[in-house]
């Protein structure tokens, strides 16, 4: 029941990573603080049953650093890094005996001259209980050197003021390879805790650098970290479920208000949860230990004795001994751990999915536990601030601009909600026919909302369940009434690659909601398609059926196809509107759908957006709820739907091209003379301006761009948004197409090219491990690679083979690498035995597939697309080929 820390400075840790995990399992530490680990901002480190993390020195070169490891079933928390060129220290908190205290691994590069204002930052920095272990490089006869330095001198005046407590081994901690120079302690602990937490050392031969670890022990253990709540804990007893719930459900509940919906959504839940908690069987955790063998044991007992020997005589002989046991030591551990990997590749099917968790766990980026600053520039410290700063950032955001709103506007829409609804036909109920087959195709493997229910839990459901939910979702129709339970959503907040972690605004929020109203979205959602699809503008391709982003993309690339064949100058702007999505207002949502839905349909969405609450969770802590006061519901079924709606009159104009996506918006405008180009397209963003504010909605004017799409030198004139000047750029990547100016799609087919580079390394073990069967690697390269460059190879596959080539040389590499095929194999032998299609014929294929599927369409804009020639039919000019161009045989 002890808390075991290790302090080992590694001199380079990655050297040293097998023989320190041996000696974590082994040991069973809880906690390693290692010094000197040599990383960057880019090193990983993964050991199993640990979390690691580490700061680099502020050069971010391979010198210096700290890093800390803590077994993952502990309850901590990180704290921000401390990084200067004198002091680099990794920490995290954790509780000891219900107190928090602070525990951080330091390292104190000696070539710096380290003042006493310098000590204090850091120990102020930690706060008012921590324990600080690693390489400080300072010397004194009280902590049991041979000699004092200066540093040495300094640290123990500072530790005397500040009655710090100093713990260092009974034996030197630095074994120098130079017989001149003699062993002596550098590396020690510096605390400040409560004198009933009893302390003991006790000095290791293991893991091994120029520094030995030793091991500090504490009479308690930190909290164990809960699991995450779920009603599948283990084995379930599927028939025990079921005739549980059956006890538990009446069917004649009463449904009559909305007071007795909410009771018997909250009442059908408990039992679900009951039933499902007293049908499952735990199962008990894995071990992550590896069991080292025997002769590997013994080999590290002889080491043992032979760094004890040659610390105790200093000879040579006994030095060279040594030295050949540590490297026979690493290569046995690291044949150990690669013989176990192979085992691992060997086992991989596609029957069993292990092959698709095995790239999983290599292409998922580790998500880091960062660190917010408050509001007052402080650090976090806990979960619970955490939480709490992230709770206020998105309770701020879901809200309307109330700025933007005229109080004129407000009247006139209030104005209209409370004019009386029109008489109408009652509504089609709801089938348990209908409830059971979108549970049946609902996604697995979801996360819950606060209830834990899951698809797993509701396939499972009886009869007689189904049935009464069924009740529940036509009293809801009946009384226009969306419960109150179902309402509750928990966000947890996902960082956005390449922003500043300490920010709130850097996070990507996800709401999980309950699982049954997901459900009744769904069949709502049948009754309002018919309804929205005649009053969407047909500009408007996303969450349409039949509509992608290529039919999208497709019309701006006729459209500068169109204005190069024609020597015109198209002018682009790329329209970027600020958290779109979260800052719809209600009251005008509801305007607009209050004109063309039935009566009841707009009542049970006026229920469905008022009073919706949300918390947010960090770790295994939730926020104090909040109320959402704007914005379409995120992570709901119907919420970008709503979305369209409410944006669906944007004003439009006769010389301009609308795209819309959601909210990615395009608008183009082309003219032989530049300037009447610009003025087309600035006539169009001022409506847009317009409307954007009346509505409170904020177009993010730095973020927008605008471009230009022409075979001339020239540009066209500067424009502006909101009296503000666009940012221009040769390059736009709209809808994950990059537009270049000439169209010649050499600057997508290049990123894409890193793109694939980037992820050929990470599979690069699976693809080239002789481990795994032909057939599997070649699934490996159609499933993960392959989708990398054939999205939207319809429209940049008619570039020219110069570009081309870049993709087909990629391919032919990565098939001559699974295969292993020698030099003298051709590439066409290559793609024919193994029956892939060259990256030209691919292209061929795709278009000729989407080009077919747009007969019959009901979007009359997709007419124009299905031609077999550019819209408008301009006389060929250039020789460089169309998209459909790949009709042609």
């Amino acid at each position: 029941n002890s808390l075991l820390i290790l302090t080992w400075n590694a001199n380079g840790l990655n050297r040293h990573k097998n023989e320190l995990l041996a000696t974590l399992q082994d040991k069973r530490i809880d906690v390693a603080l290692i010094s000197e680990t040599h990383f960057t901002n880019t090193s990983i480190l993964k050991l199993p049953g640990y979390k690691c993390f580490h700061t680099c020195h502020p050069d971010n070169t391979a010198h210096a650093g700290a890093a800390i490891i803590v077994r993952s079933t502990h309850q901590f928390y990180p704290l921000h890094n401390y990084q200067t060129p004198h002091i680099q220290a990794c920490t995290i908190s954790l509780t000891l005996n219900h107190q928090p205290i602070t525990m951080s691994a330091t390292y104190c590069p000696p070539r710096h001259n380290i003042t006493s204002d310098q000590f204090n930052d850091y120990f102020n920095y930690l706060g008012s209980k921590f324990i600080i272990g690693g390489d400080i490089n300072a010397k004194h006869i009280q902590w049991g050197c041979h000699t004092n330095n200066p540093r040495g001198n300094l640290l123990h005046r500072i530790i005397t003021l500040q009655q710090y407590k100093i713990l260092s081994p009974s034996s030197p901690t630095y074994w120098p390879n130079s017989p001149r120079k003699r062993p002596d302690i550098l590396d020690i602990y510096i605390t400040k805790i409560s004198n009933s937490l009893n302390c003991h050392i006790t000095n290791l031969n293991e893991p091994c650098s120029d520094h030995s670890p030793f091991l500090l022990s504490i009479d308690t253990l930190p909290p164990i970290k809960p699991l995450p709540p779920s009603l599948t804990n283990g084995h379930m007893n599927w028939e025990h479920f079921q005739l549980t719930i059956d006890k538990q459900i009446n069917l004649k509940t009463r449904l009559k208000s909305s007071s007795d919906i909410d009771d018997a959504i909250n009442s059908f839940t408990t039992s679900i949860q009951t039933a499902a908690w007293s049908s499952s069987t735990p199962i008990p955790p894995k071990s992550t230990n590896q069991n080292l063998p025997t002769n590997v044991r013994h080999l590290i007992a002889i080491k043992r004795r032979t760094r004890a020997i040659w610390q105790r005589t200093q000879y040579p002989s006994d030095k060279r001994h040594y030295n050949n046991l540590t490297q026979k030591l690493k290569r046995t551990l690291s044949e150990i751990r690669t013989e176990s990997f192979n085992r691992h590749l060997s086992s991989i099917t596609t029957k069993d999915n292990s092959i698709w968790k095995a790239t999983k766990n290599i292409l998922r980026t580790p998500q880091q536990i960062y660190v917010l600053k408050n509001p007052d520039g402080t650090w976090t410290t806990s979960d619970e601030e955490k939480a709490d700063i992230l709770r206020e950032h998105l309770s701020s955001t879901f809200k309307p601009h109330y700025s933007l709103l005229s109080p004129i506007k407000v009247d006139e829409i209030n104005t209209s909600l409370d004019s009386p609804l029109p008489m109408t036909m009652p509504p089609k109920h709801i089938s348990p026919h209908e409830v059971a087959y979108q549970i049946k195709k609902s996604q697995k493997h979801k996360s819950p909302g606060y209830d834990l229910i899951t698809s797993e839990v509701a396939v499972h459901l009886p009869k007689k369940a189904l049935l009464f939910l069924t009740f529940i979702y036509n009293s809801m129709i009946r009384l226009t009434y969306f419960p109150l339970l179902w309402k509750f959503s928990i966000i947890i907040m996902i960082h956005k690659p390449g922003k500043p972690a300490e920010m709130p605004q850097s996070y990507r929020p996800i709401s999980l909601l309950p699982y049954f109203s997901k459900i009744f979205e769904k069949l709502i959602l049948k009754r309002l398609l018919p309804i929205i699809e005649k009053n969407l503008p047909n500009t408007q391709f996303e969450f349409r059926h039949n509509h992608s982003t290529i039919h999208q993309i497709h019309r701006l690339v006729d459209k500068i196809s169109f204005s190069l064949e024609k020597k015109l100058i198209c002018t682009g702007v790329f329209l970027d509107v600020e958290q779109a999505f979260d800052r719809v207002w209600h009251q005008g949502l509801l305007h607009k759908i209050k004109a063309f839905f039935p009566p009841y349909l707009y009542l049970l969405i006026k229920s469905y957006l008022s009073d919706r609450h949300f918390s947010v969770r960090s770790g295994t802590i939730l926020s104090n709820i909040s109320k959402i006061e704007a914005g379409v519901p995120q992570g709901a079924v119907i919420a970008p739907l709503l979305f369209n709606i409410y944006t669906a009159d944007q004003p439009t104009t006769q010389n301009t091209i609308v795209a819309d996506f959601a909210d990615d918006k395009a608008l183009l405008a082309c003219h032989s003379d530049p300037d009447i180009a610009a003025s087309y397209m600035q006539t169009h963003l001022d409506l847009l301006a317009s409307w954007y504010t009346v509505w409170g909605l904020k177009l993010n004017q730095t973020k927008s761009l605008h471009s230009t799409f022409t075979l001339r030198p020239r540009d066209c004139p500067q424009l502006f948004l909101n009296n503000q000047p666009l940012p221009y750029s040769q390059n736009v990547k709209y809808l994950g197409l990059t537009l270049d100016r000439r169209l010649t799609w050499a600057p997508h087919i290049r990123s894409k090219r890193l793109t694939l580079n980037n992820r050929s390394r990470q599979l690069r073990h699976l693809l080239t491990s002789k481990h795994i069967n032909l057939n599997n690697k070649l699934l490996l390269y159609k499933m993960l690679l392959k989708p990398i460059w054939v999205y939207g190879i319809q429209l940049w596959g008619s570039a020219k083979p110069t570009n081309i080539n870049r993709i087909q040389t990629y391919q032919s590499k990565t098939l001559r690498q699974i295969t292993k095929a020698p030099f003298y194999v051709s590439n066409h032998t290559l793609h024919h035995d193994l029956s892939i299609p060259l990256v030209a014929d691919v292209a061929k294929i795709h278009y000729k597939r989407f080009h077919n599927r747009l007969l019959n369409h009901r979007n009359p804009l997709m007419h124009d697309i299905s031609s077999l020639t550019i819209p408008g039919n301009p006389p060929k000019r250039l020789k460089r080929k169309w998209c459909r161009n790949l009709l042609n045989n």
